[in-house]
């Protein structure tokens, strides 16, 4: 068994620690601290364990890095091994994607303090926002080097617009031949961005994560507005191409036709694993959390029985 993402990826959480793919969040499955550089956290020997263990197929040994790839494998689901193609044979770093910080003015249904300040807010967690790496000369300077042998240079967050960090690692980035490396972003789509700053990239992309269609979008993705959603990403798509992300979970099911419907980009369907009310696979035997989920989820927000309103199964 084999993958890409140990292949030819490395992916940096809000914590400043790598992970092996993007979807492993969980501190147990930190690999290495990114400050200590680019190459060197690609080469660490956690990382080149884990792809020997993973030759053998999952195990106690690739546990806790490959949780949700093994669940939705053994439901014979697509899993992030399985959709991920390999760009090289050989071991080779082609894609660097950074979490450079928590920071996001959305608290979504699925989501966590590690990846939203607003959900951090919102439960009490200190600090509100993390940021996962301090921009010195010497990291600067193998970014540089680095770069032009990349396919992909990817942003996620929290919300990548709002994260000053990333704005400057763009400004250093100016000057460098980026001919050959594509830039892209998972974003929510609802801030400005700074566009003066994508010229010189081979092209760019944005996948905006648009979970539920109207009513139900607002509600799993709180402080989202809809029509100023729909007003950026027309605004977006001058500038590169548009996947829409859309996360499968009990509460976004019964709005992805709406959501092909009305909108004219491709779809991207992303099953949810975690946590456990979001994970639609569990779905119905996992109803009594996804009830009490929001229930909670409208007290917080002062919108009590909006679920009701929009889910029949929510009682």
């Amino acid at each position: 068994m084999k993958c890409a993402w140990i292949n030819n990826h490395l992916v940096v959480e809000t914590d400043g620690y790598t992970r092996p793919c993007c979807l492993e969040t969980n501190k147990k499955a930190q690999i290495s601290d990114i400050s200590t550089g680019i190459i060197k956290s690609f080469n660490h020997k956690r990382l080149l364990r884990l792809e020997q263990n993973l030759a053998n197929g999952y195990s106690d040994k690739t546990d806790p890095y490959c949780r949700r790839c093994k669940f939705l494998e053994d439901k014979d689901q697509p899993s992030m091994r399985t959709e991920q193609p390999f760009i090289t044979q050989e071991r080779k770093l082609k894609v660097l994607q950074f979490k450079l910080s928590n920071k996001c003015q959305l608290a979504c249904a699925h989501c966590d303090p590690s990846l939203s300040s607003t959900w951090a807010n919102l439960l009490g967690v200190s600090p509100k926002v993390q940021h996962a790496l301090e921009l010195t000369e010497e990291f600067v300077e193998e970014l540089k080097t680095i770069v032009p042998t990349l396919d992909e240079l990817k942003f996620t967050g929290g919300e990548p617009f709002l994260d000053s960090t990333h704005w400057e690692m763009l400004e250093h980035l100016k000057d460098i031949d980026k001919s050959n490396c594509k830039l892209s972003y998972i974003t929510n789509g609802l801030i400005k961005p700074k566009s003066e700053l994508w010229k010189g990239w081979k092209e760019i992309e944005f996948h905006v994560s648009v979970d539920g269609h109207k009513d139900t979008y607002e509600w799993f993705r709180r402080n989202g507005k809809w029509d100023l959603l729909v007003e950026s990403v027309d605004n977006l798509s001058k500038y590169g191409n548009i996947t829409i992300a859309y996360s499968m979970t009990p509460f976004t099911v019964d709005s992805l036709q709406d959501a092909k419907e009305f909108w004219e980009y491709p779809i991207n369907e992303t099953p949810i694993v975690y946590p456990t009310h979001a994970n639609l696979n569990m779905f119905p035997d996992n109803i009594d959390a996804c009830r009490e989920f929001a229930k909670d989820w409208d007290k917080k927000w002062n919108t009590q029985n909006w679920a009701q309103q929009l889910y029949s199964w929510v009682d």
